[in-house]
């Protein structure tokens, strides 16, 4: 069934406070930087998701979990420096903290499987990936013919020519797999940023260029050819990449 709205911002306070009284009834026994992490999901209305998302639920089955608190969950399990989905879920079952912050009853919290239920709702796509996972071997960069030199461009598109082709594109949000997510973020964060003036939308600037990502320095990917059985082992047959969006040179810090 869909599920059901568990009221407004303030609703989601008055949950905090009395089982934050409940449960830790003196306040110094939390210390000061997770108050500030209280303080602002305390001030970070999610309300909207449950609006936005309602249209990705079944109108049958047992109710599932209020999205705007599956969402506030994993926003705090990064806060709390929680990496993974499975360590995050059975902390949210031995810390009643975790579980009051996030919205939950302390005792009642989803498991893992959950939260990629959740997550998978946010990707507007049958397909996990937005690009072939079998697709040609990407050029090694070659070394600079002399020192202090550039090395030669391994892309076959300048950025020269790249940018005249995007100015005379057509762009449909809700054509992009993503769009759902766009849409939470720039309705609870971006839209409000601008409205207390941290952003000012007539002076944006992207810069993402030499932007250092830490990523997997090992690129995973498999033959799909018989070329090694053959012989063949420096073959540049199409292989199978099991992160297919991911770019290894522009990626790589």
């Amino acid at each position: 069934m869909l599920p059901t709205n568990c009221g407004s911002h303030k609703d989601y306070q008055n949950f905090v406070v009395v089982n934050l009284r409940k449960y830790y009834p003196n306040p110094d026994a939390l210390a000061k930087s997770t108050w500030d992490i209280i303080e602002r999901f305390w001030n970070l209305d999610l309300s909207e998701t449950d609006k936005l998302l309602a249209d990705k639920y079944s109108k049958f089955g047992p109710a599932p979990r209020i999205p705007s608190c599956m969402q506030r969950s994993y926003l705090l399990s990064i806060d709390f420096k929680v990496t993974s989905l499975t360590e995050w879920a059975a902390a949210l079952k031995i810390n009643p903290l975790y579980a009051i912050l996030s919205g939950f009853n302390v005792g009642d919290t989803p498991g893992v499987g959950t939260f990629y239920d959740f997550i998978n709702r946010l990707w507007d796509s049958d397909d996990d990936h937005m690009s072939p996972h079998i697709h040609p071997l990407k050029s090694k960069v070659k070394k600079p013919k002399s020192k202090g030199s550039k090395a030669e461009s391994v892309e076959k598109v300048t950025v020269a020519e790249l940018l005249p082709e995007l100015e005379n594109t057509t762009f449909h949000l809700d054509d992009q797999p993503y769009a759902s997510l766009f849409k939470i973020y720039k309705k609870e964060f971006l839209d409000i940023s601008v409205d207390k003036g941290l952003v000012h939308s007539d002076s944006l600037a992207i810069a993402g260029d030499g932007t250092p990502v830490v990523t997997s320095h090992r690129e995973r990917k498999h033959r799909v050819c018989k070329c090694k059985e053959n012989g063949i082992n420096d073959c540049k047959c199409d292989r199978y990449f099991s992160q297919p969006d991911c770019d290894m040179r522009a990626l790589k810090k």
